[in-house]
């Protein structure tokens, strides 16, 4: 496919070319605590997903869109008159620009995924193709457009900058997770990067400066741009300048090695890990995006660094078409591109560069209110052209029962203050179904400043706590059977021995079981690793119960342990030496007949 360039091209670059770059936000915060979600490895890649086998279908187990404009809506430009009828408000929109001014748009295609446990550890691979543009200009440039430059006669003024940066890549990560101990869990993504296509304005300034009498326009302008993509550009070189006159676009026809080309490779790190503090409050900490992308495959770079006097259109003799001095708008237009094509002249140069990912941190924790509710707070700073940009989120999180879950956050940013999110997962035997937004207003585009969403679908098997039914006061597998024995009387030689025993009821058989070790979710590092188990529940209110009773009966000690397949352990007491715990679970069988089974556990 051919394009011609000339007007349009010339144009676009001169606008471009007051130009300074950097990144928006990207959404999706309500996934980062939303309950049995495997995405989340994604943004935290110590988190381990509940089931033990995970497999995102392709193109279907994730979707992600996100747009973000840190300034104004379509609501702000566009008014609703009289009679329905439609206006500009350019003063409106003026009034809602800032300094600087974002728009992003990122979009996230997953194309395969799998995950598997196990023991303590947890592996993923996962492709993906992604797509990230960002614009920004700065209020400088409208204030000059809306004003004029009758305000600046004799005087120089930098209008600041427009910028674009939009990179299309695919993404190729492996990742493991480790549950170190009850505290600690920490993971990290190996990322190796193939870039499809990139433009990226590594450097673009301009300022003006109006004669005294409004005659000119003295321009200077600085421009590096970079481009690598799967398009032939056509053009000749003029004493070391671009001729635009000849300069024409050929898309190149599709073919697999765009999407795997070697010659633009890239790598990335992702880092993180979980901190179980106690029993209900657990931190977060995460590094997304560390890496770089090297453009060394087809590719083209343009340099300028120049001075020119610009005098624009001259409309003036374009009103009247009967006036002998008549200039046709599109003669005016045709003089301003010459005006631009003999000054605005690009240098060419080398077509290798490098962009670097924008790097997000995430700080976070979380406090269980309630088994089935958690609420939580997370931090978040992108960097952008080496200044981090922060975002706040306050959510709260339900566990409806084991397969629905749901969420809402609240998010602030700079310049975008009111974002509602919801999230939600839903399972139907291997069938899990996922959706969140960040920002629910956004339905009403006209005034949303920030929209986006994530939907998909998994395939998950095996979940870590399913086991065998047994009775929720669970008795230790394996048992063996001691029974007691009854002391005989002694009897006397040549004497005949009555049976004066009393007749009761026989104790119940003691059970003895085979030591067992587990890990155990808010145990502090208490130096005695073997406890004496007297009861185990699946209900925490039950193991509350039983943990006053022991305290009342002289246990003080007593405490309840959360192990990893959510089961309560109430203990008694513990011991350094395993011998010492032993001799009391005997001691407890054979001064308590309702603790005939205690038994002893080591706690990792």
């Amino acid at each position: 496919m051919r394009i011609k360039m000339k007007r349009c091209v010339l144009v676009l670059l001169a606008v471009l070319s007051l130009a300074e770059v950097t990144k928006g936000q990207d959404g999706n915060n309500v996934t980062y605590y939303l309950s049995n979600l495997p995405q989340r490895v994604r943004i935290n890649p110590s988190y381990q997903p509940e089931y033990k086998v995970w497999i995102g279908l392709p193109a279907l187990s994730g979707i992600s869109v996100n747009y973000m404009n840190s300034s104004f809506g379509i609501d702000d430009l566009i008014r609703k008159g009289k009679n329905d009828s439609l206006y500009v408000d350019i003063d409106r929109m003026y009034k809602s620009l800032r300094k600087n001014n974002i728009v992003s748009l990122f979009n996230e295609n997953s194309l395969l995924t799998v995950g598997i446990r196990f023991k303590s550890w947890y592996a993923t691979l996962d492709i993906t193709q992604k797509n990230d543009v960002v614009f920004r200009t700065s209020k400088d440039i409208f204030t000059f457009l809306k004003n004029g430059n009758a305000p600046y006669l004799g005087k120089n003024f930098d209008l600041g900058g427009i910028g674009l940066k939009a990179s299309l890549y695919d993404e190729f990560a492996f990742g493991l997770s480790k549950k170190l101990n009850n505290k600690w869990t920490v993971g990290g993504r190996a990322k190796f990067l193939l870039g499809i296509a990139n433009v990226d304005m590594k450097k673009s300034k301009i300022s003006v400066n109006t004669k005294s009498d409004g005659s000119s326009l003295l321009l200077h302008s600085e421009q590096d741009i970079c481009i690598s993509a799967p398009v032939t550009l056509d053009y000749k070189l003029k004493d070391g300048f671009v001729e635009w006159d000849d300069l024409d676009a050929d898309v190149d026809d599709f073919n697999t090695s765009m999407v795997l080309n070697t010659k633009n490779p890239g790598f990335a790190l992702d880092l993180g890990a979980e901190y179980q503090f106690n029993e209900k409050v657990k931190f977060y900490a995460s590094i997304i995006d560390a890496g770089f992308i090297h453009w060394g495959g087809k590719g083209y770079r343009f340099t300028q660094n120049t001075t020119f006097d610009w005098t624009g259109a001259d409309a003036s003799n374009s009103g009247n078409s009967n006036d002998e001095n008549y200039v046709s708008i599109d003669d005016a237009f045709d003089d301003m591109i010459d005006s631009l094509k003999n000054n605005f002249r690009l240098k060419e140069g080398n077509s290798g560069y490098t962009t670097m990912l924008h790097s997000k941190m995430y700080l976070g924790a979380t406090y269980d209110v309630h088994k089935m509710l958690t609420v939580g707070g997370l931090l978040r700073m992108t960097m952008m052209d080496k200044t981090f940009y922060p975002s706040f989120t306050a959510s709260a999180d339900a566990r409806l029962c084991r397969n629905v879950s749901a969420a809402v956050s609240y998010t602030v940013m700079p310049g975008n203050y009111v974002n509602l999110g919801v999230g939600i997962t839903a399972k139907a035997g291997p069938v899990q179904f996922y959706a969140s937004t960040d920002n629910v207003m956004g339905a009403n585009y006209t005034s949303t400043q920030s929209l986006g969403g994530r939907f998909g679908i998994n395939l998950l098997f095996g979940h870590k706590d399913k086991k065998k039914k047994v009775k929720e006061e669970e008795i230790p597998a394996e048992t063996v059977v001691v029974p007691v024995k009854k002391p005989e009387p002694e009897v006397k030689k040549d004497t005949v021995q009555l049976d004066t025993t009393p007749k009761v009821e026989p104790r119940p058989e003691m059970l003895v079981a085979p030591e067992r070790e587990e890990t155990m979710l808010g145990v502090g590092e208490t130096g005695k690793p073997y406890h004496v188990i007297l009861g185990s529940f699946k209900s925490k209110l039950r193991a509350e119960r039983l943990q006053g009773r022991l305290v009342k009966q002289g246990f003080k000690e007593a405490k309840i342990m959360q192990n990893e397949q959510g089961m309560y352990r109430v203990s008694a007491v513990a011991f350094s030496q395993r011998e010492e715990a032993w001799a009391k679970v005997f001691e407890i069988r054979e001064k308590y007949v309702q603790f005939f089974d205690a038994w002893a556990l080591k706690v990792n």
